[in-house]
């Protein structure tokens, strides 16, 4: 008598159903769908950023599950801001005083890395000028920008016993023109700006004061996070950091490369310019602690120093919990191999 088929179908299918599985064990789970993000500058795309563009360039965000779109910044765009009111998920803001401004006015910002250790600002004369040192500013023009610098320079000149009553400070025009025809007698410049654009026109300032070297440091360039998103997702903010860390320290080991980088995405820049802006500000960044532990580095004593700093000169009307407007946390949790120079 022949035995029924079932159970031989049934005994088939098992086995194929066992086959589909022990296959199926072997394929990689499908990809989880990438995070968006956006990254807002404090200004236009230029070597200032350049860490971001290699970074994504080089696929480190892609690493960390992270779709980032780089935001560019401009005149009447605050990064404190934006970040502050959820319009962009993090901020390359203007650094240690605006951090902890913005903090005094209740925005729920925090700093996860500095990336200027030390101030890029100036200030420069011409021989004409007769200013050598310091103390030969009674009497002379000065001009600043009256966005956060201004205080560096009176806190220099109260150092140097020269009251303001002795100087002349006005606000300075959107191009070095006025101190070239000798409008003025000392201007302010940045490192990686307004004093190559005098070198490229053939000027050599015959003094040059750091308000860093005189005893006022106050850290730029702050990467910032609004608190809600740093509390309900640090997984982001961890992956974030880590890839623009690791942007960073490659695109200054690795110059040309970065800018190459760089004008790809910012077709308009200037492939010599940017490399002459990058060679300029590296040592903004790997200044002091940063050489060693690695770019990004948050020095809390510097920002405690900046806090008092703006205390004393009016900025602050009320103290800043120094403590809660950072979180190194983030920056101790990424690998000195993403974040220190090679």
């Amino acid at each position: 008598m022949t035995k029924p088929a079932q159970p031989l179908l049934a005994k088939a299918i098992i086995a194929a159903a066992a086959l589909m599985m022990v296959a199926g064990a072997d394929r990689p789970a499908p990809a989880a769908e990438p995070t968006a993000a956006s990254l807002r500058l404090k200004w236009f795309g230029q070597a200032q950023f350049i860490g971001y563009y290699v970074a994504k360039a080089k696929g480190f965000y892609a690493a960390e599950g992270i779709d980032l779109a780089i935001n560019p910044g401009g005149p009447n765009i605050i990064a404190e801001n934006l970040v502050g009111a959820g319009s962009d998920t993090f901020g390359h803001g203007g650094g240690a005083a605006s951090l902890l401004q913005a903090r005094e006015k209740g925005l729920t910002i925090v700093g996860i890395g500095m990336m200027f250790q030390e101030t890029p600002y100036r200030f420069v004369a011409l021989e004409r000028s007769g200013i050598r040192m310091f103390t030969d500013l009674r009497g002379k023009k000065i001009s600043t920008w009256f966005t956060g610098p201004q205080f560096m320079l009176y806190a220099m000149l109260k150092q140097n016993g020269i009251p303001l009553s002795e100087v002349k400070i006005e606000a300075q025009a959107a191009s070095m023109t006025p101190f070239l025809e000798g409008q003025v007698d000392l201007a302010i410049v940045t490192v990686f700006n307004e004093l190559l654009t005098l070198k490229r026109r053939g000027v050599t300032p015959s003094v040059i004061f750091n308000p860093a070297e005189m005893g006022v440091n106050l850290p730029n360039e702050a990467l910032i996070v609004n608190e809600k998103i740093a509390k309900e997702n640090p997984k982001l903010v961890q992956g974030f950091l880590k890839a623009c860390l690791h942007g960073w320290a490659h695109a200054l080991g690795h110059q040309e490369e970065a800018v190459d980088i760089l004008v790809k995405e910012v077709p308009n820049a200037n492939r010599a310019e940017q490399l002459e802006q990058l060679k300029s500000l590296a040592p903004l960044v790997v200044y002091g602690e940063a050489r060693k532990k690695g770019v990004g580095y948050i020095d809390r004593k510097q920002l405690e120093f900046t806090e008092r700093f703006l205390l004393e000169n009016g900025v602050l009307k009320s103290s800043v919990d120094v403590a809660s407007a950072i979180d190194t946390g983030f920056w101790d949790n990424v690998p000195a191999a993403d974040k220190v120079v090679p």
